[in-house]
């Protein structure tokens, strides 16, 4: 049997290292960059040699301003303590936490990424003063390896430290301004509402001004209904005295209205007339019955002529009595009622007149309070805005401390390449260690890959290698070589006469049941007639069953005499599979052959020119060492990327000891790693038909 030529056992392929583990190479790099950037930009910075300054004039007397004439003068040990005092509030935590909030300061002075803690650490310590004892100026430094933006920097620092000192030792102004600011706004809020309010009452009431201790227009009304309401009363009271008096009866036992009736009805002058014309016709009457008897018919006539005319004039009196009576009766009644009436009217409107001035008055004397509440806001407002006025004076006047020379940009200074530098020896160190990680990976992994790593463990290379199938291109290739591993299979059978192989793998799942069924259906396409035939009671596998469950091996072995026709048993070959024979039920994990298993297979001989026995995996089932004994060679299937060194020379001492005619690896999942890996080149070669000449890149890593 002939060996294919060895392959190089070579681990040391950095690219297909890299390549098999590119995300943690990433990940290592971006880490690596991260954390090396950071302090590149640290160690990088170049000597601190740019600084910009200030000088602050600290005078020994406070100049009065525009309000106020008092000025204020500091001794000789107050000014040195004063002095000392502002050197100490120029860093100070408070003031450079406050000039690193403007956002000048922040665009020229933090680093990418600084906290502001860190940022203020680094401006106080880049900070430095210098004052002379005879000498009213203070002079500022800040000195910093970063030459862009140290004036802006520093001169808002200088600004925020000014307003501090002033603020704490002389005014407060911005303080005490913005409270009374504050105040101020509440009481011209407050103020519009009561100005609306006063408006509503005025508007209500239907005057324009409000005073105090003036009548109001109900007043007057009230006092003057009032007045009319007593006229009336008394008015009335007079009409009900006088209708009481004329009903009073006087000595004689007549009222004093029979006697004013009984006046009014003799001074009647209808009546006067009425009896004048009737005591006449009496008087002619009378004239004419002179010297007539009493019997004469005349006199008698005349005589009842004069009865009826003193009745008549009787009862004239009576009736016009009686008229003159009711109708003076029902005078004064109807004054009474109408006095009463009137009396009533102005009741109710003095009564209603009272309610509107107590609304009126109410609502006036809100009013009058609003007007109060007002002039006192008036008067608030007015302190205020003269005490803010003074106070925007005070704080522009000049004080013990002020500017003198503000700071100046910096010329552009010679850029500094150390950190640059740095920055590619930090990029340079995160790809090695990536690249580095990832090799030593691929380098530390113990499990077997080529077939190099095989024939420097077993001493002979495989028979074959079988790529990992995941696209045509590979399935092909791999077919390739299983037609290869069949025309090495035909040669041994012709040469040593060997018509049985057993394929067994090293570890379970190592694809033996694969290989074996293309192994057979290969073969019958050469002309060399195939059965695959299934000995794995460990595992046994669908692709070998039939319709019948009772076409098996196991069958065959539970014959108590042997079969004439044992292959009737075979299931026969479709478009994908070979002639095979499963193993068949069975209710233990191994195969009891009861010593036919010999025989069955030479039976088998006389109609197949070679048959293969698909095994358990050689490391877990023993019937792999015991079927190796009834067969003319042994095929180790060896899975890529599973199987360790240690395992497989356990597999091949087992093989030792089995020590068939015929042994030989077949190394099984090969995978094909892109950019160069161990069967990358040769696959494309194999695609393309042409040989691939190798960039020196991979020349130098793929040696």
């Amino acid at each position: 049997m002939t060996e294919e030529q060895s392959i190089p056992t070579g681990r040391f392929k950095p690219l297909v290292g890299l390549l098999r583990y590119k995300w943690l190479a990433l990940l290592i790099f971006i880490v690596v960059n991260s954390i090396g950037v950071p302090v590149a930009l640290h160690l990088g910075e170049p000597p601190v040699f740019h600084s910009v300054k200030v000088v602050l004039l600290v005078s020994p007397k406070f100049i009065p301003n525009l309000v106020s004439e008092r000025g204020m003068d500091l001794g000789r040990t107050e000014y040195q303590f004063y002095v000392k005092q502002q050197i100490n509030l120029l860093t100070r935590h408070d003031v450079l936490q406050e000039a690193l909030q403007l956002p000048e300061v922040r665009k020229n002075w933090l680093l990418p990424g600084e906290s502001i803690g860190r940022a203020k650490g680094r401006l106080k310590k880049a900070i430095s003063t210098k004052s002379k004892r005879s000498d009213p100026f203070i002079t500022v430094k800040l000195s910093s390896s970063r030459y862009k933006g140290l004036d802006i920097v520093l001169n808002a620092l200088i600004n925020t430290y000014l307003k501090k000192s002033q603020s704490e030792n002389i005014y407060d102004s911005d303080g005490r301004i913005k409270r009374l600011q504050q105040r101020r706004d509440k009481l011209e809020l407050s103020l519009s509402t009561q100005l609306k309010q006063r408006t509503k009452i005025a508007e209500k009431l239907g005057v324009t001004t409000f005073q105090e201790n003036t009548l109001g227009p109900y007043d007057s009304i009230i006092v003057e209904t009032t007045s009319a309401l007593t006229q009336a009363r008394r008015q009335r009271v007079e009409a009900e005295i006088r209708l009481a008096t004329l009903k009073d009866k006087q000595g004689n036992g007549k009222t004093t209205l029979d006697i004013f009736v009984n006046e009014m009805v003799a001074n009647d002058g209808t009546l006067k007339s009425f009896k004048a014309a009737l005591i006449n016709r009496r008087t002619d009457l009378l004239t004419q019955t002179l010297g007539l008897t009493p019997k004469h018919p005349s006199k008698k006539r005349a005589q009842r002529e004069m009865e009826k005319i003193d009745r008549d004039i009787e009862q004239a009196t009576q009736v016009l009595f009686e008229e003159i009576r009711t109708r003076l009766l029902e005078k004064h009644k109807a004054e009474i009622y109408q006095a009463r009436r009137f009396e009533q009217v102005l009741a109710e409107e003095l009564k209603g007149q009272h309610e509107q001035a107590n609304q009126y008055v109410s609502q006036y004397h809100e009013a009058l309070e609003l007007n109060k509440d007002i002039s006192r806001a008036y008067q608030e407002l007015e302190k205020i805005n003269s005490r803010i006025d003074y106070l925007t004076i005070e704080s522009t006047a000049p004080g013990f401390v002020r500017l003198d020379t503000p700071a100046k940009p910096l010329p552009n200074p010679a850029e500094s390449k150390r950190l640059i530098l740095i920055l590619i020896i930090v990029v340079i160190v995160a790809l090695a260690l990536a690249i580095g990680v990832s090799v030593l990976i691929d380098m530390l992994d113990q499990r077997i890959h080529t077939p190099g790593e095989v024939h420097k463990i077993l001493g002979f290379s495989p028979m074959a290698w079988i790529l990992d199938r995941h696209n045509l291109s590979t399935e092909e290739f791999a077919m390739d070589h299983l037609r290869r591993l069949a025309l090495t299979l035909e040669r041994e059978r012709h040469n040593n006469k060997t018509t049985a192989f057993v394929l067994t793998s090293v570890k379970p799942d190592g694809g033996t049941t694969t290989l074996t069924l293309e192994l057979a259906q290969i073969l019958n396409e050469i002309g060399v007639r195939t059965l695959a035939m299934e000995l794995n009671a460990f595992k046994p596998d669908e692709r070998y069953e039939g319709i019948s469950p009772y076409n098996s091996l196991t069958t065959l072995l539970d014959q108590y005499t042997p079969l004439n026709s044992p292959e009737m048993f075979v299931i026969p070959a479709t478009e994908d599979l070979p002639d095979r024979l499963p193993v068949g039920e069975t209710d233990k994990r191994y195969l009891s052959t009861y010593g036919r298993l010999r025989s069955i297979i030479e039976q088998f001989n006389a109609h197949y020119d070679l048959i293969l026995l698909d095994t358990p995996p050689l490391l877990l089932s023993a019937d792999a060492e015991l079927l190796g004994k009834v067969a003319g060679g042994v095929l180790l299937v060896i899975e890529a990327g599973a199987v360790t060194p240690g395992e497989l020379k356990r597999a091949a001492q087992l093989l030792e000891r089995l020590n068939p005619p015929v042994v030989g690896s077949i190394l099984n999942r090969v995978r094909v790693f892109q950019g160069g890996g161990y069967f990358a080149q040769l696959l494309k070669e194999y695609e393309r038909g042409t040989k691939l000449r190798r960039s020196w890149i991979k020349r130098l890593f793929l040696r």
